[in-house]
């Protein structure tokens, strides 16, 4: 059935404000956010000058540059012997810069530690600089449902970093307490944590890289905020390094500004990072992601076996992501997920088909980064129990 604004007023009690998007990218950010950007748009610093005109070589955009780096420091407690820089190109661009820049020109081995579809995209770009990947932890089916132990990870102590995908949003996967001790002495951690960074506290120390594009946590698309440890960056780079892989050219260049960066996002960022400290900063986020992510867990978990998520131990269980299916997910089951899945398009959620998972059907796929309201999730969890009410007998009779 069509759900029109009001046929949904009447049937739940919980009635988001706003558009629900769902999507991995760019996601929700809050309106308060949005507002203040609107209103500071044209004299972000009290000047006749909106944050678009700027040019990259004035001392208004520096302010603005400096301005967005201390707060996305204060917010993630970052020390200071690490660098944070705002690359262009969103996370995809550091694949190929981080082993053009850490392995050097005389090379290495760099091991990927396989998680989903993330991690086989930075492996994939790795393996074209470097002629030494090892991958570890892969699953032969590709699903990556679960994970092994830390001591079964038998990372090569020759390895020069080990790179993991903190958070896969394809099956709903999140290393809730990454074990550093099956990391050897010696190599270095590199994390993509773009779909959860911001949303716990990370120790910062653990890591010589660490980078998140900003469009799903901090800002809108354009920037991979990155944090290098400062002994990282050094001008021993792949001979055949792009200028814009290139983390020493930025690193000394006038105010670590290069070419043009995308101020906007930055801007946006920093407003961004300001809202999270006003409310609590990390920790904060860390219990609202609990607390939101849970409402969907122990309703799919309490209905017996209704709905089914792919990822069940709650060690990598994403508080980013809830990926589900109905049943089996098979044949009359999968007939029931299209029917969720047109219904809520109908009542123009957006982006709730997950990427393809490597099964025969398509998945739900609820994602509630920082900034979705938790009201947003009740709403979800009550059109979940309607749709159950309304189909368990369709479910029933298949048994």
């Amino acid at each position: 059935a069509q759900y029109d604004i009001t046929m949904q007023r009447r049937l739940f009690s919980t009635m988001p404000k706003r558009i629900v998007n769902l999507s991995a990218g760019c996601a929700a950010l809050p309106v308060e956010v949005l507002e203040k950007a609107q209103q500071l748009f044209l004299s972000p610093l009290g000047k006749q000058i909106s944050v678009a005109e700027m040019g990259y070589r004035t001392s208004d955009f520096h302010v603005i540059m400096d301005q967005a780096e201390e707060s996305f420091r204060k917010l993630n407690h970052i020390p200071d012997n690490y660098e944070v820089h705002f690359f262009n190109g969103g996370a995809t661009l550091q694949f190929a810069a981080i082993p053009m820049n850490l392995l050097g020109s005389k090379g290495g081995k760099a091991t990927y530690l396989m998680s989903g579809h993330w991690s086989e995209k930075s492996v994939k770009e790795a393996k074209i600089f470097c002629d030494d990947v090892h991958e570890a932890n892969v699953d032969p089916t590709g699903l990556y449902f679960d994970y092994p132990a830390g001591k079964d990870w038998n990372i090569p102590a020759d390895s020069k970093y080990v790179h993991y995908t903190a958070a896969d949003t394809r099956q709903g996967f999140e290393f809730q307490d990454f074990e550093y001790d099956a990391v050897p002495k010696g190599v270095e951690l590199v994390c993509d944590a773009s779909a959860n960074f911001g949303s716990k506290p990370v120790d910062i120390s653990k890591y010589g890289v660490i980078y998140a594009a900003a469009h799903k946590i901090f800002s809108t698309s354009g920037v991979c905020y990155t944090i290098i440890r400062k002994d990282l960056i050094n001008d021993d780079v792949h001979p055949h390094t792009p200028t814009m892989c290139n983390w020493n050219v930025f690193q000394t260049a006038p105010n670590k500004i290069w070419n043009v960066p995308v101020i906007f996002s930055v801007w946006l960022g920093h407003l961004t990072c300001e809202y999270m400290l006003e409310r609590g900063g990390v920790e904060f986020y860390e219990k609202l992601a609990i607390d939101r992510s849970n409402l969907l867990y122990n309703y799919i978990d309490e209905s017996n076996g209704f709905y089914r998520t792919f990822v069940n131990d709650w060690r990598f269980r994403s508080r980013m992501q809830v990926v589900f299916t109905i049943g089996s997910g098979e044949g009359r089951d999968g007939e029931l997920v299209e029917k969720f899945l047109k219904e809520t398009a109908d009542m123009g959620w957006l982006d709730v088909r997950s990427h393809p998972l490597g099964i025969s059907t398509d998945a739900i796929r609820i994602t509630m980064y920082n900034h979705q309201p938790i009201e947003v999730v009740q709403y979800i969890r009550e059109f979940m129990h309607k749709f159950q009410k309304e189909n368990q007998g369709a479910f029933d009779s298949k048994k």
